[in-house]
């Protein structure tokens, strides 16, 4: 499975469901996929996707997904305990796990030796997980987590792909339009 194509796909489900992407190529990704003001674009900010999102999903009803990357959640592991202390019924994390930290010059990551994702998210809490390979899989226990309370934590294996331009994104704007997508 490859990040782009699944992203797209997710993307035509959400509906307007605000969106955390991880840095680098999973925003890249979900801009060519779609920019929306309900797009928040985390550039400079690795190892945070899934702790913005768990704070917008504390603060708000609606449901919240997390584009998340298994290196960044690796370097930030307590994130996934704090899930699943807060249990919030409204989160879905989805990680896309290409087994290295691409960002920083494709090294092989924890989950290339063995570091279970779904397991650490299990054992910190978190009751509903899967573990999916191909964009069939995800689909389906995408719509189970948007029809069911959370939190959800969704491992997608991917295999990585040539690089997308990078989106012109500007964080401020990104955050201004963004806070406004909610509303006064």
């Amino acid at each position: 499975m490859h990040r782009f194509s699944a992203t797209k796909m997710l993307l035509e489900h959400l509906g307007d469901r605000p969106v955390v992407a991880n840095l680098g190529p999973s925003t890249d990704e979900l801009w060519h996929s779609g920019d929306r003001d309900r797009n928040f674009y985390t550039y400079g900010s690795m190892g945070l996707c899934s702790s913005i999102a768990l704070g917008m999903a504390l603060s708000t009803d609606e449901q919240v997904i997390s584009l998340d990357g298994d290196g960044s959640l690796l370097m930030n592991m307590g994130t996934i305990g704090t899930i699943g202390r807060e249990v919030p019924s409204n989160l879905i994390v989805v990680v896309w796990d290409n087994e290295q930290w691409a960002q920083t010059g494709y090294q092989a990551s924890h989950t290339a030796f063995g570091t279970d994702l779904e397991q650490v998210a299990r054992g910190c809490g978190i009751e509903k997980t899967a573990t999916v390979r191909d964009e069939e899989e995800l689909l389906s226990v995408f719509h189970q987590a948007l029809d069911e309370e959370g939190p959800w934590f969704i491992v997608a294996k991917i295999q990585e792909e040539e690089y997308l331009p990078v989106s012109p994104v500007e964080p401020e704007m990104t955050l201004y339009r963004f806070r406004k997508s909610f509303g006064d």
